[in-house]
């Protein structure tokens, strides 16, 4: 499954890191890709094991609450 989150405190490449890193630590991301120019987190993952909530909690939890 794909999703896009609008997540408007992204503003550098530090950022960019920041969430990647974070989304990519949950089970069952298959590719995470974080866009400083469009603000937008791009995330495939695995419906069956990890949830839209679970990967908005985790920006949450970085300081990237999405939109």
């Amino acid at each position: 499954m794909q999703m896009t989150l609008k997540v408007p405190k992204i503003h550098c490449d530090g950022c960019v890191n920041t969430v990647e890193t974070a989304v990519k630590k949950l089970d069952g991301i298959q590719n995470v890709s974080a866009s400083e120019l469009s603000k937008e987190v791009r995330v495939e993952y695995d419906p069956e094991k990890v949830k839209e909530d679970q990967i908005r909690k985790a920006l949450l939890l970085v300081g990237y609450p999405p939109a």
